[in-house]
């Protein structure tokens, strides 16, 4: 179970604004005077800052690149192909902050400070819709991040914003809700990077309650429904989860449930000896003409993996449920999404904490993909190389974004963006912890040293 997933759990039983002050306390990426930055950071000012990436510290403190130039390596570069765009942004939970990434030359931008504790983010028009801990729907201008003056009220525990503009769905997993929003501004002349300065005028029109014990953790469209994974709350009635929603948003602003599609537990699941997980849905997919589905296969005595990582695929009228076992090789499967024909999944693998939870050990974290018949064909694992010791920091594959053939995948610990290939039947490593290959991108920096990339999202 991922460290975040984890943590989730465990705030179930005092609500999600307990856990939320503690873990800011507990994991504040802004340094005190006189302390010192994790290796690879250099204190600028106040802030630990990414010398080698930072567009406004650029190889020193202070050092600004220009208009057309962008950071790398610690040296203002022309951007790549005449264009100063980025593949995608990624929310730094911990230190409350987005930033945007290019996966090919490893470029990053500022990282820029958006609401509190942000994890979750997508694009609408010009504009970035980004959740946060503070229970709040941000907006943000793409161009820079700057914050618009909007900030409509989530459910609790927001963990994933889907948008079909005008209308955009919150999923709260902890407020067993899905909220509906509707953007009523109309785009305008294009004023400083966006055609909406004052915000989208994002209205709540409506809001679903899945019932208790439900915790609805991501949302797929499919034509006119919303199919919704219920994780179920392991420190409560697990009967409530293990399920697929479908909701019909073919009114947005009356969504309606059309039916649950329990998934099966048992031998299906092929437990580990003396295991008894259940599926435990997490993120879901529309690929090829049906729903696909992650499952953490999580034993809810353990909260560890039960069983290997497991794939739910579900027909579009939600009567066949097929499950594809990805391996002992990748355990604790918690992402997916389409790559051409093929099928990419995440696994955070199986990790184990310390008292502080403080990251010590971690198994099986990987990316698995399947071919056009969803046999598994490779799986790449995300870890650190065997003789490093303990100077690379454990990564735990979490959320990741596509942008043509690359997956750019956040890293559940320690801040980072891997970008994986896929090329014909392999993933092929080209910023990772590999001896002799660039390493990853660290996205998300901060001087305690425990970092959650909470999200990855390509940008339009």
């Amino acid at each position: 179970m991922s460290r975040f997933t984890g943590m989730r759990h465990l705030a179930f039983r005092s609500g999600v604004a307990a856990m939320m002050v503690a873990l800011g306390s507990l994991l504040s990426g802004c340094p005190e005077e006189g302390t010192k930055c994790s290796e690879g950071l250099t204190v600028c000012g106040t802030t630990c800052v990414d010398i080698a990436s930072a567009a406004d510290n650029c190889g020193a403190c202070g050092a600004t690149c220009g208009d057309g130039q962008m950071c790398v390596e610690g040296a203002c570069r022309a951007c790549t192909a005449g264009v100063c765009t980025y593949d995608v942004v990624a929310t730094c939970f911990n230190t409350g902050q987005v930033v945007a990434v290019q996966g090919n030359s490893g470029a990053k931008g500022p990282n820029i400070q958006v609401g509190d504790r942000p994890f979750t983010a997508a694009p609408m028009q010009d504009v970035l819709l980004v959740v946060d801990a503070a229970k709040k729907l941000r907006e943000a201008r793409i161009a820079d991040f700057a914050t618009l003056p909007e900030a409509p009220s989530t459910g609790d525990a927001p963990n994933h914003v889907l948008v079909n503009d005008p209308y955009a769905y919150v999923i709260n997993s902890l407020s067993n809700t899905l909220l509906v929003f509707e953007r009523k501004a109309q785009p305008g002349t294009l004023t400083e990077g966006t055609r909406f300065p004052q915000g989208l005028q994002l209205e709540s029109v409506a809001s679903f309650d899945f019932g208790a014990n439900a915790n609805p953790f991501a949302a797929v469209q499919l034509g006119s429904e919303l199919w919704v994974t219920l994780y179920g709350n392991l420190l409560g009635d697990v009967s409530a989860g293990s399920k697929v929603a479908r909701v019909n948003v073919a009114n947005p602003r009356q969504p309606a449930l059309l039916s649950q599609v329990p998934l099966p537990s048992g031998d299906s699941l092929q437990p580990f000896p003396g295991s008894n997980p259940i599926p435990t849905p997490t993120g879901i997919v529309v690929h090829r003409g049906q729903l696909y589905a992650a499952l953490n296969n999580a034993d809810p005595n353990t909260f560890a993996p039960g069983g290997p990582g497991m794939v739910a695929r579900i027909s579009p009228d939600g009567t066949n449920v097929t499950y594809l076992s990805l391996g002992e090789r990748c355990l604790n499967a918690g992402w997916l999404a389409s790559v051409g024909s093929k099928l990419v999944v995440s696994c955070a693998g199986k990790s184990i904490y310390d008292a502080n939870f403080n990251l010590v050990a971690v198994e099986s974290s990987a990316l698995a993909l399947l071919d056009e018949q969803d046999a598994v064909v490779d799986v790449y694992p995300i870890e650190c190389p065997a003789a490093s010791g303990s100077t690379c920091a454990l990564p735990s594959a979490g959320r990741f974004a596509v942008v043509g053939n690359q997956i750019l995948l956040g890293d559940n610990n320690a801040g980072r963006i891997f970008v994986v290939e896929v090329s014909g039947s392999e993933l092929v490593g080209k910023r990772t912890l590999e001896p002799q290959k660039p390493q990853p991108i660290l996205a998300c920096p901060s001087d305690s040293g425990f970092s959650l990339v909470g999200d990855v999202v390509a940008l339009p």
